[in-house]
């Protein structure tokens, strides 16, 4: 099977999705939980999913339903699309959020292997203006370190999940340039890009 990243997003931002699968709203999130006990919850639920073992559609699935409880879909599907969202067809927008929830949940399940740790550490917790960022890294099962930063933004009394960034690379600007690359290649048709996020449900 051809790496499914190899011309999408670069395998070493991968590591970032499975935690950026609770990037946006989450309605998990309470006013009482300090942001470390939040992003330690987060990553708590990615690392037992991907050490169940589970593998195909089914743990397909699980994502699914794990991002739909945590993400925006929304909100990071407009943004990746950068300029070219006004120009998405509304009769087009329910299909392309779909498509980009299954995208992500299909690329975790592709490199589910790379996310089994034994837990989250906090290394620093830091201001970047209405920002909270906050360094950490998953205690890999297999040994060694992903290094994962994470930068929430405070709402409500609760949080969202901004952005993550792994090995210096932020994901939502990494999907950003993939999928403008695609539209700008095809003048703006989002057929292209609608058929390289359908080529999900085949990995």
């Amino acid at each position: 099977m051809t790496d499914p990243f190899s011309r999408r997003i670069r395998r070493r931002d991968l590591a970032g999705l499975a935690v950026a699968l609770m990037f946006g709203t989450s309605a998990a999130a309470q006013a009482a939980v300090s942001p470390e006990d939040y992003v330690d919850s987060i990553a708590k639920e990615v690392m037992r999913l991907a050490n169940t073992g589970q593998k195909g559609p089914g743990l397909k699935s699980k994502f699914a339903a794990l991002m739909n409880r945590y993400i925006n879909i929304k909100g990071i599907a407009d943004y990746a699309l950068g300029p070219y969202a006004k120009k998405l067809p509304g009769s087009k927008k329910a299909e392309f959020y779909n498509l980009v929830s299954n995208y992500a949940a299909a690329l975790f399940v592709y490199y589910v292997e790379d996310f089994r740790g034994n837990g989250l550490e906090i290394a620093s917790t830091s201001k970047q203006g209405k920002f909270t960022v906050i360094q950490s890294a998953i205690m890999l099962k297999g040994g060694g370190r992903e290094q994962v930063r994470w930068r929430l933004l405070p709402t409500g009394g609760s949080f969202r999940v901004n952005d993550v960034n792994i090995k210096g690379v932020w994901l939502t600007i990494s999907m950003k340039d993939r999928f403008s690359k695609v539209l700008k290649n095809s003048k703006g048709d989002f057929e292209p890009l609608f058929a390289e996020l359908r080529e999900a449900e085949t990995w």
